[in-house]
């Protein structure tokens, strides 16, 4: 998954660079996806109760959540500062509601829009490497 993390976030920067409307609105899939393999990556991989990807999967459903919110929640407890999780969680949140605009509306990304949002994929890649290491 780390490895899926660092070519998600080099096809968005190759879907920014082609500089073309429709590829920066594809590129916002790109940088949410690479924070999403990286948490998967960390909680199966973490000193801290690790969860394996089966595991992640497993708990999910039977929690009645989406894998996307259990892998952030699960993220969010193990942040050892209680408000660092909390605001870890939002800006993941954020990214995702930006991903799924990308993905299921008309809307049509900027240049600046689609760099800010890889941008803060890039931020809470590096975040989740300070909280838990560069596993």
């Amino acid at each position: 998954m780390k490895t899926k993390a660092t070519s998600s976030l080099d096809a968005a920067q190759v879907l920014i660079d082609k500089e073309e409307e429709g590829y920066y609105t594809a590129s916002i899939h790109c940088s949410y996806y690479a924070v999403f393999q990286y948490i998967k990556y960390v909680l199966a991989n973490t000193d801290t109760e690790p969860l394996s990807y089966e595991e992640q999967t497993k708990q999910a459903r039977k929690m009645r959540m989406g894998s996307h919110d259990f892998v952030i929640e699960q993220t969010r407890q193990r942040i050892g500062d209680r408000k660092a999780g909390q605001k870890f969680a939002h800006d993941v949140r954020n990214l995702k509601q930006e991903r799924v605009d990308a993905d299921y509306s008309t809307r049509q990304f900027t240049l600046e829009e689609s760099l800010a949002c890889k941008r803060q994929a890039e931020e809470l890649i590096a975040k989740l490497k300070m909280y838990f290491g560069d596993l």
